[in-house]
């Protein structure tokens, strides 16, 4: 049967993921129990500052939606979604983020997903949720949601910068052997790259910070009114975002111009496949204000390189207004992209298709699971 998961069901739910290859290291069991009392209970701790009251109240309202399907006392499959507050117009939605599904390779014959999806469906509606929605990654995974009930909405691509060529030829070419030398050979050529693609002189000063505070209460404000869709960016759902799970080791950077925030940059360590690489997580800046994302653009490749990754990598849409921006500081669009789909509850009015995706900023924020 399905219901809802309790407190008491985690580290069942971790054992299962465990069991079926979910787990990454360094995620371990007891830190993914963490992980999921960070994204579906811990979702807003109130700081007393915000430069978006009525998002954060929003999700301090926001019910709990996570569920498992259990038989003979045994959790056989979990599914999860993660609340956020979204401005969708001059409206403030309550959407959630699809994830963390697991269905035990016991169960798989059972043909758990289509109860699955159906449960969570209802769900959406009883708990008041406006619409969910996530990012997919592989078409085997894809074509059952778009069966049952999902629409794809558009695309995010992944962009790359070199940061360590020799490695990366390496590791795309291991049978050619000769790694040292790739190196060695490879540096001019890095050096090169990186002189041409960094801009160095602005007029914007960098700081990395803890957390975020009351100055960026300004700066947030004005970025959301700019924006037509986004999950909303506050003071306190960015301390949950980025300083909730400190496993996660995310890098907060700050750019501040005459003294006043004019954005920021959240970045972090993660495996990409058979790379090594510092994402992007969230670069927010106004979409005019070319020189804070060509600074802050300019520190993650600095950092990339202190970090010793193979490349830097980010997502985003093909409307991105900074496209431009990235090609010139020597980002590649590669093969890898995010399927954006949405699904809303039965009786919702609401309409989520295609055309609203030029509408939408999107990026890792909302999901860093790669």
């Amino acid at each position: 049967m399905f219901r809802d998961a309790l407190d008491a069901d985690l580290p069942d739910i971790a054992v299962m993921a465990d069991a079926n290859a979910l787990l990454i290291p360094p995620l371990d069991q007891a830190a993914f129990v963490r992980m999921l009392r960070w994204l579906h209970e811990d979702v807003v701790v109130a700081s007393g500052v915000s430069s978006n009251v009525d998002a954060t109240a929003i999700l301090k309202s926001a019910p709990r939606l996570q569920m498992v399907y259990e038989e003979d006392q045994k959790i056989l499959a979990h599914f999860g979604a993660i609340p956020f507050a979204m401005k969708f117009g001059d409206q403030r939605l309550l959407s959630c983020f699809a994830a963390n599904i697991v269905i035990d390779e016991s169960a798989r014959k059972k043909a758990l997903f289509f109860p699955l999806q159906k449960h969570f469906v209802g769900l959406l509606g009883s708990l008041g949720y406006d619409f969910s929605y996530g990012l997919m990654t592989r078409p085997p995974v894809l074509k059952p949601h778009l069966a049952v009930g999902w629409k794809k909405i558009g695309e995010l691509k992944v962009f790359a910068r070199p940061v360590a060529a020799g490695r990366i030829v390496s590791k795309l070419f291991p049978k050619l052997g000769f790694q040292r030398t790739l190196d060695y050979l490879s540096r001019p050529f890095q050096c090169v790259f990186d002189a041409l693609t960094v801009k160095g002189r602005h007029q914007v000063t960098l700081t990395e910070v803890d957390r975020f505070d009351a100055s960026c209460e300004v700066f947030l404000g004005q970025w959301t009114v700019s924006q037509d869709i986004a999950a909303v960016r506050s003071v306190d759902v960015l301390n949950w975002r980025f300083c909730g799970f400190t496993e996660r080791n995310y890098k907060i950077t700050m750019a501040h111009r005459a003294g006043q925030v004019c954005g920021y940059m959240v970045t972090r360590v993660m495996p990409m496949q058979q790379f090594l690489t510092l994402a992007i997580v969230d670069l927010v800046v106004m979409d005019s204000d070319r020189e804070a994302a060509s600074a802050l653009l300019d520190a993650a490749a600095a950092l990339a390189r202190k970090s010793k990754v193979d490349v830097l990598t980010t997502a985003f849409a093909e409307h991105y207004p900074l496209r431009s921006l990235l090609r010139r500081k020597g980002f590649i669009e590669t093969l890898e992209k995010f399927t954006l789909v949405t699904r809303v509850p039965k009786a919702s009015t609401l309409e989520l298709d295609a055309s609203i995706f030029k509408r939408w900023f999107i990026n890792w924020f909302d999901h860093d699971f790669v």
